[in-house]
């Protein structure tokens, strides 16, 4: 999957919200609190809300979510984002983060930041981004797409001590679509590695457990090719030939080989026994005369 097509999916995810209230509190026991304003306080971990009668203070552990209005610059942000205008994306996000810490729109931007940092070559400020969004969202609602953009982040970083943590704890108990995308990460960090046997064992597993997956199999087969050219194995070819046959609209089918399959060894011409060279035997002496 390309990075053009996680911003795409990044920006959706963020975009379809659910439907809720502006300016409410909602809490653990299933009220909801409409209110004027609402501040939130670090050092004290709770909310402070102003309604219409009067200001309370709420503790975070019985608020589930706060929303207030959305920030003027987040809808330009998303804009910016769309025309891949990175550099300037970056600062709104950047800044909504820090106004709207704990009211929603942090979560909401910080989806968004992460994948810009991405795109501006920024994977240490995408991990960090990523790691301060799950100590506010659950594992499992953060968007599909949004996890690859973290993996990647993390390979991109160096972080691979974590990063193989993360997908062995996907690969172990995660949804069909997320153990498929888990292996294909798997996969590409043991390339980077130089685990080639392990990163092979990885996109075939992918392939073969995991073929409802479409998403992630082009670069599988892609990437498999490549490892099979590498070592003269003919499947190379096969996957190349499906690659090119199933997923003829992907950016993988049309991906040039960086591998080229090794030509196979020329025989050695046979021997050929060189033709005798007849001796010429040396002409004898002829013998003394012999004296009357």
């Amino acid at each position: 999957m390309n990075s053009r097509s996680l911003l795409a999916m990044t920006i959706v995810s963020v975009l379809v919200l659910p439907a809720l209230a502006e300016n409410a509190v909602y809490l653990k026991n299933g009220r909801t609190l409409a209110a004027k304003t609402i501040e939130w306080r670090e050092v004290a971990q709770e909310y402070v809300i102003t309604t219409a009668e009067t200001t309370m203070p709420i503790p975070r552990a019985q608020v589930a979510r706060a929303v207030v209005d959305k920030p003027a610059d987040y809808d330009q942000a998303v804009s910016l984002l769309r025309s891949r205008l990175y550099a300037q994306a970056i600062p709104l996000l950047e800044s909504i983060v820090r106004k709207y810490r704990m009211l929603d729109w942090d979560v909401e931007a910080s989806k968004l930041l992460a994948q810009a940092y991405m795109e501006a070559n920024e994977s240490k400020k995408a991990v960090a981004v990523m790691d301060n969004l799950l100590t506010l969202v659950p594992y499992d609602q953060v968007p599909a797409a949004l996890k690859m953009t973290y993996w990647k982040a993390l390979l991109a970083s160096g972080a691979h001590d974590q990063l193989r943590r993360e997908l062995d704890k996907v690969i172990g108990a995660g949804t069909p679509d997320a153990v498929a995308s888990a292996y294909l990460m798997r996969a590409n960090l043991f390339l980077k590695l130089g685990e080639d046997d392990s990163a092979l064992s990885d996109f075939l597993k992918l392939m073969t457990l995991y073929p409802a997956q479409k998403a992630v199999q082009p670069e599988a087969l892609y990437r498999a090719a490549e490892l099979f050219d590498g070592i003269r194995d003919p499947r190379g070819a096969e996957f190349r030939a499906k690659l090119a046959k199933e997923y003829a609209s992907s950016e993988w089918a049309s991906k040039p080989a960086t591998v080229k399959p090794a030509a196979p060894a020329a025989k050695p011409a046979p021997a050929v026994a060189a033709p005798a060279v007849p001796v010429a035997k040396p002409a004898a002496t002829p013998a003394p005369a012999k004296k009357p």
